[in-house]
């Protein structure tokens, strides 16, 4: 069997490349992406009613 140095670096590359692919695609199939927009919206509103709140306390 011959060595190289890369090999084993570009085999630990394909195998996260191909998990984050994976994981990728099951977000994007399954409705994760709907879920995680929900969710920014949800966390944008609570900040910017947190924001709000602290601006008519400092008048």
């Amino acid at each position: 069997m011959i060595y190289r140095k890369w090999s084993l670096f570009s085999s630990t590359v394909v195998i996260w490349g191909s998990v984050a692919t994976v994981g990728l695609a099951q977000f994007f199939l399954f409705g994760g992406k709907e879920k995680f927009q929900e969710y920014l919206y949800r966390e944008g509103e609570r900040l910017r009613q947190q924001d709000r709140a602290m601006i008519a306390s400092q008048k």
